[in-house]
């Protein structure tokens, strides 16, 4: 789709993504976890993964936030 109804649905699904990365993350700290792990930086002390955590929760929901305010305008 091409245009301002292809524009719309990506902006959808990506709400739709933003929804579960948000509750996936309010959820706990596991999701930072199997991130650090990926990336084999699972050597973080539990302050530095909860400072982690809080800032990928600040990020997912100022994008969700962002995301639905240019769906609507």
């Amino acid at each position: 789709m091409k245009g301002r109804e292809g524009k719309r649905n990506r902006r959808e699904s990506a709400i739709k993504q933003f929804e579960k990365i948000v509750s996936a993350h309010k959820a706990g700290t596991e999701l930072t976890k199997r991130v650090l792990e990926d990336k084999g930086l699972e050597d973080k002390t539990p302050e530095e993964v909860e400072k982690i955590h809080k800032k990928k929760l600040e990020r997912a929901e100022s994008c969700l936030e962002n995301t639905k305010k240019l769906l609507n305008a």
